[in-house]
Protein backbone atom coordinates (compact mmCIF):
# COMPACT_ATOMS: atom_id res chain seq x y z
CA UNK A 1 0.00 0.00 0.00
CA UNK A 2 3.03 2.27 -0.17
CA UNK A 3 4.43 4.32 -3.03
CA UNK A 4 5.17 1.14 -5.00
CA UNK A 5 1.44 0.51 -5.31
CA UNK A 6 1.13 3.41 -7.74
CA UNK A 7 2.60 1.40 -10.63
CA UNK A 8 0.92 -0.28 -13.60
CA UNK A 9 0.01 -3.35 -11.58
CA UNK A 10 -0.71 -1.45 -8.37
CA UNK A 11 -3.88 0.50 -7.69
CA UNK A 12 -3.12 3.62 -5.69
CA UNK A 13 -0.79 4.33 -2.80
CA UNK A 14 -2.67 3.98 0.48
CA UNK A 15 -5.54 2.11 -1.21
CA UNK A 16 -5.94 -1.52 -0.07
CA UNK A 17 -6.11 -3.64 -3.17
CA UNK A 18 -3.95 -5.00 -5.93
CA UNK A 19 -3.87 -5.85 -9.60
CA UNK A 20 -1.67 -8.37 -11.30
CA UNK A 21 -1.22 -9.89 -14.71
CA UNK A 22 0.02 -13.35 -15.63
CA UNK A 23 3.53 -13.36 -17.09
CA UNK A 24 2.13 -14.42 -20.46
CA UNK A 25 -0.57 -11.67 -20.33
CA UNK A 26 -3.32 -14.31 -20.42
CA UNK A 27 -5.16 -13.29 -17.24
CA UNK A 28 -5.52 -10.03 -15.33
CA UNK A 29 -6.74 -10.04 -11.71
CA UNK A 30 -7.92 -7.08 -9.67
CA UNK A 31 -8.88 -7.02 -6.02
CA UNK A 32 -10.32 -3.67 -5.02
CA UNK A 33 -12.07 -2.09 -2.09
CA UNK A 34 -14.89 0.38 -2.08
CA UNK A 35 -16.57 2.42 0.59
CA UNK A 36 -18.68 -0.50 1.83
CA UNK A 37 -17.59 -3.48 -0.31
CA UNK A 38 -14.70 -5.41 -1.75
CA UNK A 39 -14.53 -7.13 -5.12
CA UNK A 40 -12.30 -9.41 -7.13
CA UNK A 41 -12.29 -9.40 -10.92
CA UNK A 42 -10.59 -11.82 -13.31
CA UNK A 43 -10.32 -11.07 -17.02
CA UNK A 44 -9.14 -13.72 -19.46
CA UNK A 45 -7.14 -12.26 -22.37
CA UNK A 46 -7.10 -8.64 -21.16
CA UNK A 47 -5.44 -7.53 -24.41
CA UNK A 48 -8.59 -8.63 -26.22
CA UNK A 49 -11.10 -7.20 -23.74
CA UNK A 50 -12.74 -4.00 -25.01
CA UNK A 51 -13.53 -2.87 -21.46
CA UNK A 52 -9.97 -3.33 -20.21
CA UNK A 53 -8.49 -1.67 -23.29
CA UNK A 54 -10.88 1.27 -23.05
CA UNK A 55 -9.96 1.84 -19.40
CA UNK A 56 -6.21 1.53 -20.04
CA UNK A 57 -6.39 3.94 -22.98
CA UNK A 58 -8.21 6.41 -20.74
CA UNK A 59 -5.58 6.00 -18.02
CA UNK A 60 -2.71 6.33 -20.51
CA UNK A 61 -4.04 9.73 -21.55
CA UNK A 62 -5.31 11.11 -18.26
CA UNK A 63 -3.53 9.28 -15.46
CA UNK A 64 -1.96 11.46 -12.77
CA UNK A 65 1.29 9.50 -12.48
CA UNK A 66 3.66 9.99 -15.44
CA UNK A 67 5.47 6.67 -14.91
CA UNK A 68 2.15 4.84 -14.71
CA UNK A 69 0.96 6.47 -17.96
CA UNK A 70 4.23 5.44 -19.62
CA UNK A 71 3.96 1.81 -18.46
CA UNK A 72 0.36 1.59 -19.68
CA UNK A 73 1.29 3.15 -23.03
CA UNK A 74 4.19 0.70 -23.51
CA UNK A 75 1.89 -2.25 -22.74
CA UNK A 76 -0.79 -0.99 -25.13
CA UNK A 77 1.79 -0.50 -27.87
CA UNK A 78 3.33 -3.93 -27.28
CA UNK A 79 0.03 -5.69 -27.90
CA UNK A 80 -0.13 -4.06 -31.35
CA UNK A 81 3.32 -5.34 -32.37
CA UNK A 82 3.51 -7.91 -35.19
CA UNK A 83 3.77 -11.45 -33.89
CA UNK A 84 1.41 -10.88 -30.95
Amino acid sequence: MGAGAATFLGIRAGHPGFAMMALDNSVWLLADTYETDAAVYAVRDPAGSPGVLRELERLAGKGKDRDFRHEVSVWLESRQQPGR
